[in-house]
């Protein structure tokens, strides 16, 4: 089972890294098969806003980005994206990156106009669209948010490490999120804050909407069922769609995903 590293801070106090967590872990009888850092492969790329486009004025198909990354002067980049405009938000490669792709990145001239970077696509970031929205676009990867000079993979939601563990059949109440950090705040004598959910209930008899019976009682002593109305189907939001892509599990819509 993978588990966000992140994720469980939302939760518990963890005052060691998660290498240490993960021993931590072990020693209370859980197994740890593993840990991945998310993003590992990109590096040296930042967020960048498009400030100003001209057109190249020896090329038809290229045009000239003034990009603010943060610093005092604007970086210029050449491309030959026709899905850019003035504003956006764009993942920008710096001079001496190499991009999971395998691409290094240097100083060039595309038609004797310098060019000092690269704008990335999600496929040269090795992302598909189930890692972020528009990942899977053909053209440069626009971001949704972000602050030029920020580390690209704090807007991807990628700056994390992922523990997978390996629960054994006799501790089923480590199979959530939350058992792991009931857990570990444990193994670490934290203290844990767990979500208190709250709703408001509707007038209305359950009966009009649905019925259950239980037949068997001594293989099901108790089921409930409760009615949800005016439930709009649609994409989760974003800082769901990523958890559960870094858990391994691929969102699908707002009503599936929650209950996973």
């Amino acid at each position: 089972m993978k588990v966000p590293f992140k994720w469980l801070k939302d939760y518990i106090e963890i005052p060691v890294s998660a290498e240490e967590f993960a021993d931590a872990m072990i020693m209370t009888g859980n197994g740890v098969e593993g840990i991945e850092e998310r993003g590992a492969e990109i590096r040296d790329v930042l967020v960048g806003k498009i400030v100003k486009l001209e057109k190249h004025p020896d090329a038809d198909r290229l045009q000239i980005c003034s990009i603010d990354i943060g610093k005092e002067e604007l970086l210029q980049i050449v491309t030959g994206a026709d899905n850019v405009f003035e504003g956006a938000l764009v993942p920008v490669a710096m001079v001496g990156c190499h991009l999971p792709n395998g691409m290094h990145i240097k100083k060039g001239k595309l038609r004797g106009v310098p060019s000092l970077g690269m704008l990335c696509s999600g496929e040269e970031l090795c992302l598909k669209e189930s890692d972020y929205p528009g990942a899977g676009v053909y053209g440069i990867l626009i971001l949704q948010d972000g602050q030029p000079g920020q580390d690209v993979r704090e807007v991807l939601m990628m700056d994390d490490k992922v523990i997978e563990f390996e629960i054994g059949a006799n501790r089923p109440d480590c199979l959530s999120v939350i058992g792991i950090a009931r857990e570990g705040a444990a193994a670490l004598k934290e203290g844990i804050s767990l979500p208190e959910p709250k709703f408001s209930e509707s007038e209305g008899d359950i009966s009009e909407y649905v019925k259950v019976t239980v037949e068997n009682k001594e293989l099901c002593p108790r089921y409930m069922a409760r009615a949800v109305k005016n439930v709009k189907i649609g994409p989760s939001p974003k800082w769901m769609q990523e958890r559960l892509s870094a858990a391994g599990v691929r969102p699908i819509s707002n009503i599936v995903d929650i209950t996973n």
